[in-house]
């Protein structure tokens, strides 16, 4: 009897899900597959465009090496020879209207010893006298969950919470710091504290312990020759048998005959299926279940999520300072709605064609939502006012390229954790449905990539144990 699975999302979450599960299951006659995925393109954040010689990201440009599932699965695919790593590690953060170098070898938060952070020029004497004495500062007695910002305050102090964490850290999230979780995004500073009561001693320690790094590995961050698409299309090619159903919206999930999942489409027609993993946006999984189970669908719409839009901008080389880096972050303080910028052509080399240069500028998050609200022309002119006086930019772009992500940042406020326990607790009261993605257990390709592998076993499980009735589609 043949069992059947539908994917709800087309990003590396549900691609990686379908991908685990056919090779689980090689064979289309014991499992079905259908992915539905709302847009055009496969893929979600990850899109990859050419123009006029540039190789353009529009979402993630890269991923995180020191994960394991992205790097396993780049190799799974015949892709771990053709991994590329950044040409320029450098990061510059905007002072005063300067850039300044981060501190050589910095962890997240700070560096494992202080003194790159005393030789740098970004924390003023009294910021880095505040540093100096984090190995004295008692270890908070309550283990529950902190922000971001209250815990480097305490720690570091205040001006590396708005100098590096803030736009470190926060930035990639596109959130707030006085709101994300500690315990979702950065727990091993709290083990740190934890067990060797100081930030310092603990990245030391872990800097002992830590394995020998494997030279071929590129690193820290990792992408492809023709961007991170050859990811995408990899995991397309290399899944066979499965039914494929872009520019097709899912309306909701609901309960069929014999206990089934009976899943309507926008085109009139709808899925039967004995399981259905959803690698939706929490909201739009919300939306989906809300007739089903509004209980879940309550726990999902609890994470909130942040808008952004990432600015595409091609420059003649001689028509800025040299781009000695892989880019810039841009604190609050500095009074710009900018938050930071990648010197694509620099950090990845073949992303633009010689004597040019390619950037990306970001802008929006939970703090900037508003500035999302201009026109694409007005943005890609801000992005080049706010750039101007940083990079020594002169004349217009070669063009500019906006790329809008609505709602498609979670983020991971404080007590995040409880919040996916309670969705996972009410999943579970209905047999046969799988969440994976971004929203739960973080939100970089790797761990989508292993989310994905835990739903796929999920779902392996479930229907290994039960005997359900065949897929079928109705009019």
């Amino acid at each position: 009897m043949t069992r059947h699975v539908v994917i709800l999302g087309g990003g590396v979450t549900g691609l990686a899900a379908a991908y685990r599960l056919r090779r689980t299951v090689p064979s289309p006659d014991d499992l079905a597959i259908t992915l539905v995925e709302r847009r055009s393109r496969l893929g979600g954040s990850i899109g990859t465009e050419r123009h006029e010689g540039y190789l353009i990201e529009s979402g993630v440009d890269s991923f995180f090496t020191l994960k394991a599932a992205a790097v396993e699965l780049s190799g799974t695919l015949g892709l771990r020879g053709r991994l590329q790593g950044p040409a320029h590690r450098r990061v510059y953060v905007a002072r005063r209207g300067r850039l300044v170098p981060l501190p050589e070898g910095l962890a997240l938060l700070t560096t494992p010893r202080l003194g790159p952070m005393v030789r740098s020029p970004l924390l003023s004497m009294r910021g880095k006298a505040r540093l100096a004495v984090e190995p004295l500062v008692p270890a908070r007695r309550d283990h529950g969950d902190e922000s971001l910002a209250s815990f480097v305050r305490r720690r570091l102090g205040r001006e590396a919470l708005e100098r590096i964490a803030d736009p470190l850290v926060a930035g990639i999230h596109a959130g707030d710091p006085e709101r994300l979780s500690m315990s979702s995004l950065l727990p091993q500073f709290l083990a740190y504290e934890r067990e060797h009561g100081s930030v310092f001693r603990g990245l030391q320690a872990a800097a002992r312990s830590r394995p020998a790094r494997d030279p071929t590995l590129p690193g820290p961050f990792a992408t492809f020759p023709n961007g991170m698409a050859e990811l995408v299309d990899a995991l397309v090619a290399q899944t066979p048998d499965v039914e494929w159903r872009p520019v097709t919206r899912a309306l909701a999930v609901e309960r069929g005959r014999q206990g089934s999942f009976e899943i309507p489409l926008d085109d009139g027609s709808a899925l039967r299926s004995e399981t259905v993993l959803l690698a939706t946006p929490a909201p739009v999984s919300a939306r989906l279940l809300e007739g089903l189970e509004p209980k879940l669908a309550d726990a999902l719409h609890a994470i909130p999520y942040a808008s952004s839009a990432v600015i595409a901008l091609a420059f003649p080389a001689d028509a800025c300072r040299p781009l000695d880096g892989s880019g810039l972050l841009v604190p609050r303080t500095e009074g710009v709605h900018l938050k930071a910028c990648t010197w694509v052509s620099s950090k990845f080399e073949g992303r633009a064609p010689s004597g040019h240069v390619l950037l990306r500028a970001f802008y929006g998050g939970v703090r900037e939502a508003s500035v999302l609200d201009r026109p694409d022309d007005a943005l890609a002119d801000l992005a080049v006012q706010e750039l101007t006086p940083l990079l020594s930019l002169r004349g217009p772009p070669e063009f500019a390229r906006v790329h809008r992500w609505q709602n498609a940042h979670p983020q991971y406020d404080v007590h995040h954790m409880e919040r996916v326990a309670a969705i996972e607790s009410a999943r579970t009261t209905v047999p046969g449905l799988f969440l994976a993605g971004s929203a739960y257990r973080g939100i970089g390709v790797p761990d989508c990539i292993e989310d994905a592998d835990r739903a796929a076993r999920g779902v392996s499980s479930f229907l290994s144990t039960e005997a359900l009735a065949p897929m079928e589609v109705t009019a």
